[in-house]
C-alpha cells in the first residue's frame, strides 16, 4: 500500500482531518481520518472544561435515555473518562472502498489497500464516493444484494446520474435480474433506514465542539479552582469585587486562611497556648474562618440555590476571563488620542452605546482562546429532529475513539484571536422586558440593581438547541442573540472577514456577547480593532438603519422574525444553530393584520431600538 503526506497546521487538522471525518485527499481519492499515533496534552485542565462539555452533551444524552440530565455520554463527563489533546500527526485510510464503471455501471468493493480494479469490458474503474450516514453514528459503504437466482457475479448499479437516491437500483451483471432491495437499506441500529450520500458532505461528520475563553494553564488552573470560583464571578459581575483572573485569584483569600495566618504571626512573636492574647486571637481567627469571604453576603442574599448559582456563575467565570484579556476600553482609546484629531470622533462613543442600549463595547486585541472537538454526530448536528412524517429522530453523540488508558481523547487547539465584547445595559433590559407586558414594574432605577434583579428572576441557559421555559429567560436570551447576530452582521461588512468567519459566544443572564475572529490561521489579522479605532459609529448605526426583511411580512409574523435574508449566520459562527432569533424583539411587533385586537396571550414586544 502507497503511503503520502499531507502537511496541514493544527487548526486546520482540528477541522477537516479528525477521526471519524470523510475528506478529499488531494484530487486522488477519498479518504476518512483515523486516530492520530502520537498526541500531546493540550494542557488545559480536564476539571476546567467540565461544565461546558455537559452544555454540549446533555441535550444528546437526555434525548437518548429520556431521563433529564442523565445518560451514559454524560457519565463520561462527570467520571472525567475523557483527555484534553492536541493531534501530532495526521491519518487516514482510503473510503469508501468502493468502485463503479461509468461505462456500464459494474459495482466493485475492495479492501483497503488493494489496487483499483478493472472492469473487464473497460479498464480501470472510478472510486464511487456515495456512502451510507445514520443518526446512530453509522458510516459505511454502500453493500450490493446478492442476486436473486444466486449467481454469485457482481453487481450493476444504475440511474446513479439522478438526484433521486430511490430511482437508483441493483441488476445482477450475468443474469440481469433487477434485485427489489432499494439501495438505502435499513441501518443495523434498527433506527430507520440510511442516508445515502456523497463524501465528504458536510452532513457526514458534524464536529460537536466548544470554545473556551482565555483558559488556564495547570500550573495557574489550582489558584482558580477554589470553592468560591463560581460565586467570585458572580459577584465580579455586580461590581462586588474587581474584574478579571486577580480578583478570582484573591476572592478566597482572607478568611481560609485566617487560621494559618495568625498560627504564623503567633510562632514569631512566641505565644503559646494558654497565653490569653494567643487565645483571643486564635478564636477570632476561627471566627473568620467559619465565616465565609466579606463578600459572600452580598452574593447569598440572591437566595440563589447552589445548582443555579454554579451554572450562573460558570456564565459569569467565562465573562470576567473574556474581559481580562488584553482589553482597550473607550477611556483607552481617548487617552491615547488625547488632543489629536481622532479625539472628538472617540467622544461621539458613548453617546452611541446610550443610543443603542449598550453599557459598553471592549476590544479585545489577544484573546486566547481554545477550540475543543468533543465528538462528532451524523446527519444532523441537533440532538433530535423531526422528519416529513413527523416523528422526532434521535442524534447520538459519538466520542472519538479511546485510548490505551481507557480515556477518550477531545482533541483541540489553543490560540489567540481578536474580539469585541459588547454588555447591554441592564436597566434598559429590565425597562424593555415591563414595556412589553412581559413583567410587572420592579421599581429599579440603576444597572447594578437590574442586573441583581435579572439574577434572580432568569434561570441559566444550559440547553444549546431548545428555546428556555422561562419566559424571562427566553426574552432575554432573545435579545441578546438577536443583537449578537445584528452585530456580526454589521462588523463584517467593516472588519475585512465574511460573517461566517466571524463567531459569537453568548453571555446571555448578563446581556453581553462576544463577536471574535473564528480565526483558521495562526496570527491575529486585526480587523475588528480596525472598526474599534475608525468604524464603530458606523457599525452602529448600521444595527436600526433597516429593520425590514425582503421576506416580510410573512418573516416578522409567521416565520417567528428570523430567516437567512436576515437574521440567520452560518451554523459554525452561531453558538445555538440559528435559535431563539427574533427581529421582533429588536423593533417591536407589527400590529395585527386588519386591525384586528392581539392575542391575549401574546407579547406585543416594544421596540428595543428605535429606527
Amino acid at each position: 500500500m502507497a503511503i503520502e503526506t499531507l502537511n496541514r497546521t493544527n487548526i486546520q487538522a482540528l477541522w477537516r482531518y479528525m477521526p471519524g471525518q470523510p475528506y478529499n485527499f488531494g484530487t486522488k481519492a477519498a479518504v476518512v481520518g483515523e486516530p492520530p499515533r502520537q498526541t500531546s496534552p493540550l494542557g488545559i485542565p480536564e476539571a476546567w472544561v467540565e461544565a461546558q462539555l455537559r452544555r454540549l452533551i446533555r441535550p444528546f444524552a437526555e434525548a437518548a435515555s429520556n431521563i433529564p440530565n442523565s445518560g451514559p455520554e454524560l457519565d463520561i463527563i462527570d467520571r472525567r473518562k475523557y483527555e484534553l489533546v492536541r493531534a501530532d500527526d495526521l491519518r487516514a485510510a482510503r473510503f469508501p472502498n468502493t468502485y463503479l464503471c461509468s461505462d456500464c455501471g459494474v459495482f466493485r468493493t475492495v479492501r483497503a489497500g488493494e489496487r483499483v480494479p478493472d472492469c473487464a469490458t473497460h479498464g480501470p474503474m472510478e472510486q464511487f464516493t456515495f456512502v451510507e450516514i445514520h443518526e446512530c453514528g453509522h458510516l459505511g459503504e454502500l453493500r450490493p444484494p446478492h442476486c436473486a437466482n444466486s449467481c454469485r457475479a457482481a453487481m450493476r448499479l444504475f440511474n446513479t446520474k439522478s438526484f433521486n437516491i430511490g430511482r437508483w437500483y441493483w441488476s445482477c451483471s450475468r443474469c440481469g435480474t433487477r434485485s427489489d432491495r432499494p439501495v438505502a437499506r435499513w441501518c443495523e441500529c434498527r433506527g430507520g433506514k440510511v442516508t445515502v450520500t456523497r463524501v465528504p458532505q458536510t452532513s457526514a461528520y458534524y464536529p460537536q465542539q466548544v470554545t473556551v475563553i482565555n483558559p488556564p494553564t495547570r500550573d495557574t488552573y489550582a489558584a482558580l479552582a477554589h470553592e468560591h470560583t463560581h460565586a467570585a464571578a458572580l459577584a465580579q459581575a455586580l461590581a462586588i469585587l474587581p474584574p478579571g483572573v486577580d480578583g478570582l485569584r484573591t476572592a478566597a483569600g482572607g478568611s481560609d486562611d485566617a487560621v494559618a495566618q495568625f498560627e504564623a504571626l503567633a510562632a514569631a512573636l512566641g505565644w503559646k497556648p494558654g497565653n490569653p492574647l494567643y487565645d483571643a486571637g486564635l478564636a477570632d481567627a476561627q471566627a473568620k474562618a467559619g465565616s465565609g469571604p466579606a463578600w459572600r453576603d452580598d452574593v447569598d442574599a440572591l437566595g440563589l440555590e447552589p445548582e443555579r448559582l454554579d451554572l450562573l456563575g460558570e456564565e459569569c467565570l467565562q465573562l470576567s476571563l473574556a474581559r481580562s484579556a488584553n482589553a482597550m476600553s473607550v477611556e483607552d482609546l481617548l487617552g491615547e488620542a488625547a488632543g489629536g484629531p481622532l479625539a472628538a470622533a472617540y467622544g461621539t462613543y458613548r453617546p452611541l452605546f446610550d443610543r443603542y442600549g449598550l453599557a459598553d463595547v471592549t476590544l479585545l486585541r489577544q484573546l486566547p482562546v481554545a477550540y475543543l472537538v468533543a465528538g462528532y454526530t451524523r446527519v444532523s448536528p441537533r440532538a433530535s429532529t423531526v422528519n416529513r412524517r413527523g416523528d422526532t429522530v434521535i442524534t447520538r453523540f459519538r466520542f472519538f475513539p479511546g485510548t490505551r488508558n481507557g480515556k477518550f481523547p477531545m482533541y483541540g487547539v489553543r490560540t489567540e484571536t481578536e474580539g469585541l465584547l459588547f454588555r447591554i445595559d441592564p436597566l434598559r433590559i429590565v425597562t424593555w422586558l415591563v414595556d412589553s407586558g412581559v413583567v410587572d414594574d420592579p421599581g429599579i432605577t440603576d444597572a447594578a440593581a437590574a442586573q441583581r434583579w435579572l439574577f434572580t428572576v432568569c434561570d441559566p441557559v444550559v440547553d444549546l438547541f431548545a428555546e428556555p421555559e422561562n419566559r424571562i429567560t427566553r426574552a432575554v436570551l432573545g435579545l441578546t442573540h438577536s443583537f449578537a447576530h445584528r452585530a456580526m452582521k454589521a462588523l463584517a461588512a467593516r472588519c475585512g472577514l465574511n460573517v461566517d468567519s466571524l463567531a459569537e459566544f453568548l453571555f446571555p443572564s448578563n446581556g453581553a456577547f462576544l463577536i471574535y475572529a473564528n480565526t483558521r490561521s495562526e496570527f491575529i489579522l486585526g480587523g475588528l480593532e480596525h472598526v474599534f479605532r475608525f468604524d464603530l459609529p458606523d457599525a452602529l448605526t448600521e444595527l436600526a438603519a433597516e429593520s425590514r426583511c425582503v421576506f416580510d411580512p410573512p418573516c416578522r409574523g409567521a416565520f417567528g422574525g428570523a430567516c437567512a435574508a436576515c437574521l440567520y449566520v452560518s451554523e459554525v459562527a452561531c453558538a445555538r444553530f440559528n435559535t431563539v432569533l427574533d427581529r421582533n424583539l429588536l423593533f417591536g411587533s407589527l400590529p395585527p393584520a386588519g386591525g384586528a385586537a392581539p392575542s391575549p396571550e401574546e407579547i406585543t414586544w416594544r421596540a428595543f431600538w428605535t429606527p
